[in-house]
């Protein structure tokens, strides 16, 4: 087992952390940002949610001492954090070639996917870690990057054809904690010697779970009849019993629920199609690549405690909520209103509204799906509002991303966000029965810093604040005091691997951060009242009346994302417990 002792194949391999790819226990920092001479590329003002760039794109990767080759076909109507077949085509077939001829672009169009052809005079089956290097480096700079289209990193999908099948095949399952499915039709065969390996290995976030526990779902075409080893890997990790079901052309088998999984997060959703090239010989060409890409497009990988989350995917209409535009300071901005099946309009009841914040580059869709705020709305009876940035450069890409303007992400010429916000909510506090005592604000990441500014500038729009993934400043001795005596009650949380640190000695970020909203609440900074939560290691900070003003909680395990978890526990134990009464005090409900 020699040729698998890279880090691909390591258990220190955090593939859960999604990218980059660091050892387990290690605290990510920000990766890929364009040289200062790269400009951004503009958007269009008649349709700013677009991707810029559409077409066909040839590139090549860095690969230390030489270069390789691979191609982009970016769709028309591609939306911005869209999802993307990662695709190896057969040996000696050209990224372009494949793209060129054919039907893959037509279906790009249809489905609003985009493709990344890699390429190989001859894939490598015996030093297979250079062609996952390949890959993954590909991966980086599309998605770390933005080098040409704006991707998501739940929605990336390999996929193989002819002998590239077996590279696809093996990069998925080895990767099986970051990609959400995969797809395959020629010779599907993994090296036994490499399953094995796998069988070996911790769970990817999780040491006290195997790797052979993380669900992938899977669909193979084995045209060569070697993939019985293949097949069994696959149907060992959805933990699928023989129950006879097929669709017409492949064998059809369904995960089966792990002891102790989450109702949200670890559905048995995955599902192992495996064909034969008897069983496709009837299907067309084209017809069997839908069937093929319209599979894997089916599910969803979301970042979360420990390992990645597996979900379906989700559209608009399956989420439920309705997209509100409206022109603010001459610029087309949207956002999303869930609004509870419990609602009767005209029944003298008024119903909390929660504003749920996407974090930067991401989108109101993007925080839809990853933080489930809608199912919860929905169980609780309130209406959540998924308020979705206007697209601005001056980051980590090129590319002009969803970005809120606001606190240290601030930039020279960035729009108002102010003036977003008071529309939105006259326009849901106009339009349905919102209590304007309960009104709370919610956001990672970004969208954390801008809760942040709501609570600096809008303070009594809102009964409480959660900010999530962020802090007050970049740097220590940058926070500044909030600029008034307006009570504001706030949960920060940050993960253990975030980008923020959660470190609270006395002249960090986050001592100040919390200090600076301890004096707002005319509280003095209380360090000893720590509450343990499973995952959750939260400091409680009440004022005079007992009142948690200022909570502060380190997520164990956590990287820099946002979970359901996190909204349950926010809404059940802190959010729902305050009123914003109409003097402008806070009232708390214990």
């Amino acid at each position: 087992m020699a040729k698998y002792t890279s880090f691909h194949f390591s258990p220190l391999n955090d593939r859960s952390m999604l990218m980059p790819r660091i050892p387990k226990g290690t605290k990510p920092v920000p990766g890929f940002r364009p040289p200062a001479a790269v400009e951004t590329v503009p958007i269009d003002p008649a349709n700013p949610y677009a991707q810029p760039n559409t077409g066909l794109f040839a590139r090549e990767a860095e690969m230390g001492t030489h270069t390789r080759p691979y191609a982009i076909y970016a769709p028309h109507a591609l939306p911005s954090k869209a999802p993307a077949a990662l695709i190896f085509p057969d040996s000696g077939v050209t990224a372009e070639a494949f793209l060129r001829s054919g039907h893959w672009m037509a279906l790009a169009e249809k489905h609003h996917v985009a493709l990344i052809v890699l390429e190989s005079a001859t894939w490598d089956r015996e030093d297979i870690s250079c062609e996952f290097d390949y890959a993954q480096k590909i991966v980086d700079l599309e998605y770390l990057g933005r080098t040409t289209v704006d991707i998501c990193e739940a929605f990336i999908y390999p996929m193989g054809f002819g002998d590239g099948a077996a590279i696809a095949t093996a990069f998925a399952l080895t990767y099986s904690a970051t990609y959400p499915a995969f797809a395959a039709d020629g010779d599907c065969a993994v090296d036994p010697e490499l399953l094995e390996v796998l069988r070996g290995l911790p769970s990817d976030g999780v040491d006290t779970l195997k790797k052979t526990d993380i669900a992938l779902p899977g669909f193979i075409v084995d045209r060569t009849g070697k993939a019985d080893g293949t097949a069994a890997y696959m149907k060992e990790i959805i933990r699928a019993k023989e129950e006879g079901l097929s669709n017409g052309f492949a064998r059809v088998y369904l995960e089966q629920p792990r002891r102790g999984a989450y109702y949200v997060n670890e559905q048995p959703v995955a599902q192992v199609w495996i064909a034969d090239a008897a069983s496709v010989a009837g299907m067309d060409r084209e017809a069997l690549d839908e069937a093929m890409l319209t599979f894997v497009m089916r599910f969803a990988r979301w970042g979360g405690f420990g390992n990645n989350h597996l979900r379906p995917r989700r559209t608009l209409e399956e989420v439920g909520v309705e997209r509100v535009h409206q022109t603010i300071e001459g610029l087309d901005r949207y956002w999303d209103v869930y609004v509870p099946s419990c609602y009767r309009p005209g029944d003298g009841k008024v119903y909390p509204l929660v504003l749920a914040i996407h974090g930067y580059s991401c989108n109101s869709e993007y925080f839809e799906q990853t933080s489930d705020w809608h199912r919860l709305a929905e169980e609780r009876g309130f209406f959540v509002v998924f308020p979705s940035a206007y697209p601005q450069g001056g980051m980590l890409s090129r590319l002009q991303l969803p970005r809120w303007a606001c606190g240290p992400l601030t930039r020279e010429g960035d729009i108002s966000e102010i003036p977003y916000f008071e529309a939105l909510l006259a326009s849901v506090t106009g339009t349905y029965a919102i209590d304007p005592s309960r009104i709370y604000a919610v956001g990672h990441s970004n969208g954390g810093m801008m809760v942040q500014d709501l609570a600096r500038l809008m303070p009594t729009r809102f009964a409480a604040f959660s900010p999530t993934g962020s802090l007050g400043a970049m740097r220590p001795g940058s926070v500044e005091p909030l600029p008034d005596a307006v009570r504001r009650p706030v949960w920060f949380m940050i993960g253990e691997y975030d980008l923020f640190s959660g470190d609270l000695a006395e002249g960090t970020v986050a001592w100040d951060t919390l200090a600076a909203y301890c004096a707002a609440n005319g509280m003095e900074m209380q360090v000893d009242n720590w509450v343990d939560n499973g995952a959750y290691h939260t400091l409680v900070m009440r004022n005079a009346a007992c009142a948690p003003m200022v909570q502060f909680t380190v997520m164990r395990g956590c990287p820099h994302t946002y979970t359901a978890e996190m909204a349950q526990l926010t809404w059940d134990t802190y959010l729902c417990h305050f009123t914003r009464e109409s003097d402008g005090s806070v009232a708390y409900h214990g």
